[in-house]
């Protein structure tokens, strides 16, 4: 995924960068290697060079004067339809929401947040797995973990209300949302189906239908119980190349 960044402020451009780099070591690097910008010329002309490739751009909405930030972000919407605008400043929320109005952001974080570093950290693994649609954002409280829906065994329906265990190549986490949302959210990214109620299933993570038992078995080891109505379902998926 490419990161842009456009900021007049030379002090908090370095502030950004070691902010992102912190970010991209934390999560693997998945990011890439980041371009900067302090001239609003520089920054038009990178996106009318770059129109074919999507990215997020980090933005001061009101860098060099009112207008250059929400300027900036029509041009890339114009020239990009794909491409992710984040609204980066410390003015008032009227203007903010003024250029909210005009063309609409991924996200908005003020300079000043003292959760800074998590906001922008949830903004770029959002972006990142909506650009790159291979990822997962598993969100428990403040925490995110970015997972490849390859690497999902299955998502399981727990007691507490709106929370969901994953368990993938690599661990397990609680994820704060809905199984009939993250269902939703998985169309599309692989073979993801329910096993009954409880269970949505990654298809290409199971190594055997144990018919006897009813119970589906993983290559980690895992077994999930299955619905007998699922099992034709099942068995068709599983066959399929």
């Amino acid at each position: 995924m490419r990161i842009v960044v456009y900021d007049d402020d030379k002090n908090f451009l370095e502030f950004i960068k070691d902010t992102v780099a912190k970010i991209n070591t934390k999560h693997g690097n998945i990011f890439g290697t980041p371009v900067y910008f302090t001239e609003k010329k520089e920054v038009m002309e990178y996106v009318t060079a770059n129109k074919d490739q999507s990215a997020v751009f980090l933005l001061d909405i009101m860098a060099d004067n009112v207008s250059a930030g929400y300027e900036i972000a029509e041009h890339i919407k114009d020239t990009e339809p794909c491409n992710l605008v984040v609204y980066i400043s410390d003015f008032i929320d009227d203007y903010a929401l003024n250029m909210e109005q005009k063309i609409i952001s991924f996200a908005f974080i003020r300079k000043g947040s003292p959760h800074f570093f998590d906001e922008l950290s949830k903004a770029l693994l959002s972006a990142h797995s909506q650009l790159a649609g291979q990822i997962f954002l598993a969100e428990e409280h403040s925490n995110f973990t970015p997972i490849k829906y390859k690497d999902i065994f299955y998502f399981e329906k727990i007691k507490r209300d709106k929370y969901t265990n994953l368990v993938y190549d690599g661990g397990a986490v609680y994820v704060r949302d809905t199984l009939k949302s993250i269902k939703a959210k998985l169309d599309g990214k692989g073979v993801f189906i329910y096993s009954n109620k409880r269970y949505i299933v990654n298809i290409r993570k199971i190594t055997e239908i144990d018919k006897h038992d009813e119970m589906l078995v993983f290559v980690n080891g895992d077994k999930v119980p299955f619905s007998p109505t699922r099992k034709k379902e099942l068995l068709t998926c599983i066959s399929q190349p």
